[in-house]
C-alpha cells in the first residue's frame, strides 16, 4: 500500500474514531502542517455529513447505493473536473504536478471514506428498523362491504370494523370466535392473522399467515405482504425476501414497496 492509501485510510479511521491515542496525536499534527491532508479531511468530512442527513432524513426508505455512489462522485472529482477547465498555463511545472496528485489523493480519501460510512451506518439497515418504516395495518375501509347480509357477514363488519378503529384486542376477540366456527372463511383466517399483528404477537400472526397463503388464493397479496413483514419481525429475512419476490407478479399496491424493501434486505445478511 503506497503512502496515500496508508494515510487515507488512517484519516478515515480517524473521522471514526477507530485510531489509538498515539496514532490521534500523530494525524492531528500532520493535519496542522500538510495542507493537501487537511483539504482532504474536510472532503471527508463533507461526504460524511451529506451521508448521514440523507439516511435520517429518508429513513432508508429509498435504496441508497446509486445515489450514494452518484453524490460521492460528484464531490470527490467535482475539483477535477474544474482543474481541466482551467487554462493550460496553470498546470506547469512542479505546481500542476502537485495540484493533479492532491486532486487524486482527496478523491482516493473520499472513496475509502464513503465505505467506513456505509459500515459505519450499516446497523441502521435493521430488521426492525425496515419493519417499522414499512409496517402499517391494513386499510380495510372496503373489506366488511363484502359478502352476504347474514350472521357471518354482521360479525366480519363487527370485527372488521373494530381493527379499522385500532381497537385490536376486540378485533381479536370476534375472529376467535368466528375461527371456532368459520375457520374456512378467508377473511377470518386473514384478519385473526392481522389482529395477532397488531398486538405485536408476531409469531402467532406468522404462523396462521402461513398456513393461510398455503390454503386460499384469495387476498393472496396481502397475506404475502403481511407475513413477509411477520418474517421480518422474528429475524427470518431470507423468507421475508423470499415471500417479497413473489409480489412482482402482482400489480397491487404492494409490489413497490415489496420491490423496495427487498433491495434494503439485500444488506442484511
Amino acid at each position: 500500500m503506497n503512502r496515500n492509501s496508508d494515510r487515507s485510510i488512517r484519516l478515515a479511521n480517524y473521522i471514526y474514531d477507530d485510531l489509538a491515542p498515539e496514532e490521534v496525536v500523530t494525524i492531528e499534527q500532520e493535519l496542522l502542517e500538510d495542507p493537501e491532508l487537511s483539504e482532504s479531511y474536510r472532503l471527508n468530512m463533507q461526504v460524511k455529513d451529506y451521508l448521514k442527513a440523507k439516511i435520517q432524513l429518508e429513513e432508508m426508505k429509498s435504496d441508497p447505493y446509486l445515489d450514494e455512489a452518484e453524490k460521492l462522485a460528484e464531490l470527490a472529482f467535482e475539483s477535477d473536473s474544474n482543474e481541466q477547465e482551467m487554462p493550460s498555463g496553470r498546470h506547469n511545472g512542479i505546481s500542476g504536478l502537485i495540484r493533479h496528485r492532491f486532486i487524486y489523493s482527496s478523491a482516493i480519501a473520499a472513496a475509502i471514506a464513503v465505505l467506513v460510512i456505509l459500515r459505519v451506518f450499516l446497523p441502521f439497515t435493521t430488521p426492525d428498523r425496515l419493519f417499522r418504516d414499512y409496517y402499517e395495518p391494513l386499510d380495510a375501509s372496503d373489506y366488511s362491504q363484502r359478502g352476504e347480509a347474514n350472521d357471518l357477514y354482521l360479525n366480519l363488519s363487527e370485527g372488521i370494523n373494530s381493527y379499522i378503529q385500532g381497537n385490536y384486542e376486540q378485533s381479536n376477540l370476534l375472529f376467535n370466535q368466528m375461527g371456532s366456527v368459520h375457520s374456512d372463511q378467508p377473511e377470518v383466517q386473514l384478519f385473526t392473522g392481522l389482529t395477532y399483528m397488531a398486538l405485536e404477537q408476531y409469531g402467532i400472526a406468522r404462523d396462521i399467515l402461513d398456513s393461510y397463503i398455503e390454503d386460499n388464493y384469495r387476498y393472496l397479496p396481502e397475506a404475502s405482504w403481511y407475513l413477509s413483514l411477520c418474517y421480518l419481525k422474528t429475524g427470518d429475512v431470507e423468507k421475508a425476501r423470499d415471500l417479497l419476490s413473489q409480489l412482482d407478479a402482482y400489480d397491487g399496491m404492494y409490489k413497490e414497496d415489496a420491490q423496495s424493501l427487498e433491495r434494503k434486505l439485500r444488506r442484511i445478511k
